[in-house]
C-alpha cells in the first residue's frame, strides 16, 4: 500500500508540470523538422563515438592500476571538475583556426567533453563487473576480438550499452551553451530552436519542441531496446545451431 502511494505521489509529481506543456493546437513547423533531422542525426553520431572510444578506453583501465592509469582516469574526468563551458571557450578559438566553427563536425568533437567521461566509467564498471577471469575465458572460448564481442562481451554488457545512450542522449539534448558558441547558430538543435521561441511569440511552437525533447529520449531508448533484444535472440539462435551441429 505504502508502495502505491508513493509511486502515485511521484508519478503526480512528474506528469503535473507536463501538462501545461500541451499545446491546444499543433502546427506542422517545417523548420522544426529539419532541426529535427539535424539532433537525431548529431545524437546518433555521438552515440556510436562514445561506444567506440569508451569501450576500448574502459577496457584499458579496467583491469590495470598503477599511476600512470591514475593519470589517465584524472585527464578524463577532467571535464567533470571544471566546467565544460570554458574549456569551450578555449576549444572555440583552436575550432576557428581549424576550420570546425560552425561545422556539425566541430560541435559534434565539443560534445564529447561532457558525455565521454560517464561513457568510459560506466564501460570501466562494466568491465570490472564482469571480472578479469571471466575476460581471460572469453579469449579462450573465441580469440576473434569482432566475434568475441558479437557473441560474448555484447551481449553481457547489454545493460551499459544501453545507459550509455540513454546519458548520451539526454545531455545532448540538454547543451545548449555549447552548441550555440560552437555551432554559431549554424547548426540547429532543438535546444536552440526551442529556448528562443519561448521569448518570443511563439508559444505553440515552442510547446511543439519542447515536446520533441521529452519524445526523443524515450523513441531513442526504446528503438534501442528492440534492436538488442533481436541482437541476443540472433546470438542465442547461432549459438544453439553450433551447438547442435557439435553435439551431431
Amino acid at each position: 500500500m505504502r508502495r502505491r502511494i508513493i509511486t502515485g505521489v511521484t508519478g503526480f509529481l512528474i506528469l503535473v508540470p507536463l501538462i501545461g506543456l500541451i499545446p491546444s493546437t499543433w502546427t506542422w513547423n517545417p523548420r522544426l523538422f529539419e532541426t529535427l533531422a539535424t539532433t537525431i542525426s548529431m545524437i546518433v553520431a555521438l552515440t556510436l563515438l562514445n561506444h567506440s572510444i569508451g569501450y576500448i578506453t574502459g577496457k584499458a583501465i579496467a583491469f590495470r592500476t598503477g599511476r600512470l592509469i591514475r593519470s589517465m582516469e584524472l585527464l578524463i574526468s577532467l571535464p567533470l571538475f571544471l566546467p565544460v563551458l570554458l574549456l569551450s571557450f578555449g576549444l572555440y578559438l583552436t575550432w576557428i583556426r581549424l576550420g570546425l566553427a560552425d561545422q556539425f563536425v566541430g560541435v559534434l568533437l565539443v560534445l564529447l567533453l561532457p558525455t565521454l567521461p560517464y561513457t568510459i566509467r560506466i564501460y570501466t564498471n562494466a568491465f570490472q563487473a564482469l571480472g578479469e577471469q571471466m575476460m581471460e575465458q572469453m579469449v579462450l572460448i573465441e580469440p576473434s576480438r569482432i566475434k568475441r564481442f558479437v557473441f560474448l562481451t555484447g551481449p553481457m554488457m547489454r545493460s551499459a550499452i544501453q545507459s550509455v545512450t540513454l546519458l548520451v542522449t539526454v545531455i545532448a539534448l540538454s547543451q545548449y551553451a555549447l552548441v550555440t558558441l560552437i555551432g554559431g547558430g549554424v547548426v540547429q538543435m532543438i535546444a536552440l530552436e526551442a529556448f528562443p521561441l519561448y521569448s518570443g511569440n511563439s508559444l505553440i511552437a515552442a510547446k511543439e519542441a519542447t515536446i520533441w525533447l521529452l519524445v526523443l529520449p524515450f523513441l531513442i531508448y526504446f528503438v534501442q531496446l528492440m534492436l538488442l533484444e533481436a541482437w541476443v535472440r540472433l546470438v542465442r539462435r547461432l549459438l544453439d545451431g553450433r551447438y547442435d551441429s557439435a553435439r551431431q
